[in-house]
């Protein structure tokens, strides 16, 4: 079996994410770790989502040391992994049921064990929400958290700002989803906040502000809209 080499740049290609390692967690910045949410963290992340001026749904919250990121980890393996594990959450469950084996919250742990960052990802609901009204099939409507999903929030705490916490958990969060295969990550941000710069310099699109996200490359006949006062970022798949 041939080694993995050096890319032609001269740096050493990431290592494969496996669930144990979404589970146990990365390094981070002054001896912390970046990991995935475990029961009774549920809460802490909320307090950091609404500082955000985001939400943890519910659906998710509960399932802290449970369902949590389920299918996720489970297509880290392949596409065809992926697809089985995700076919029972939204054939045999509704949408709303979906939402945490469909959903990623990594975590920020200092050294001390406190949590002092975290960020949330999930399955485009609103977009599932509006194929299913105009009449998708159910193998369409399977396609699309396969292609595309939402960083709904990512947040720092005030006195672990400047440590580089919000940047390691994007970079894992994304790590993730481009060994999934993702075609298009996206979030929303509000217009004059300066964060459109933060996700420009991490490889991110920013739209202009109001500007509707087509979405017409994944064969979708609508887009998103970003809310009042926001703009959306996107990040293709390269």
């Amino acid at each position: 079996m041939a080694k993995r080499g050096k890319t032609r740049g001269g740096s050493t290609p990431p290592q494969p994410v496996t669930s144990k390692r979404v589970i146990e967690g990365w390094q981070g910045p002054e001896g912390g770790r970046i990991r995935l949410a475990q029961a009774g963290e549920a809460d802490a992340v909320q307090d950091l989502m609404a500082a955000a001026g985001a939400r943890l749904d519910k659906p998710a919250a509960d399932q802290f040391g449970g369902e949590l990121a389920v299918a996720l980890c489970a297509g880290l393996t392949g596409q065809e992994a992926w697809i089985r594990a995700m076919t029972p959450l939204l054939v045999q469950r509704t949408y709303l049921d979906a939402i945490p084996g469909l959903s990623l919250v990594l975590v920020a742990e200092d050294k001390a064990g406190d949590i002092v960052g975290a960020a949330y990802s999930m399955p485009p609901m609103p977009i599932m929400n509006g194929a299913q009204q105009q009449g998708f099939p159910p193998e369409q409507l399977m396609s699309i958290p396969i292609a595309l999903a939402k960083l709904a929030g990512l947040s720092v705490t005030e006195k672990a700002r400047g440590a580089g916490w919000a940047t390691h958990l994007l970079k894992r969060t994304v790590q993730v989803y481009e060994q999934l295969d993702l075609l298009l990550f996206y979030g929303q941000c509000p217009v004059g906040s300066g964060l459109n710069r933060f996700y420009q310099q991490r490889g991110f699109t920013p739209l202009a502000p109001q500007e509707k996200l087509d979405l017409a490359p994944l064969s979708l006949p609508f887009g998103v809209d970003p809310g009042p006062g926001e703009q959306l970022f996107v990040r293709w798949k390269r």
